[in-house]
């Protein structure tokens, strides 16, 4: 097993995912990247989300080094290599 945590995290963005922001929720840290993806539809569903004052609203399970890439500002997922994030639109 590795010593990585992975952390799910919701962004709400614009229609194309160019002008996103993390949204406030508490951070859940799972094992395996398995255990956080079986998560994700519920994220989606989740008060943070279906409250978040964006037209879409991006979930993703992130190492600890992915998600401090990104920062705390304004991030354009577009940009971001290598990550697939689930998408519900609002």
């Amino acid at each position: 097993m590795s010593a990585t945590l992975i952390a799910l995290a919701l962004f709400g963005c614009s229609d194309d995912g160019s002008a996103c922001e993390r949204l406030r929720m508490p951070v859940e840290t799972y094992q395996t990247r398995a255990q956080c993806t079986a998560r994700l539809d519920e994220a989606l569903g989740s008060d943070a989300a279906i409250r978040a004052e964006y037209p879409t609203v991006y979930a993703q399970c992130l190492s600890s080094r992915q998600l401090s890439m990104l920062g705390g500002g304004k991030v354009d997922l577009r940009r971001v290599n290598g990550v697939n994030f689930a998408a519900a639109g609002l």
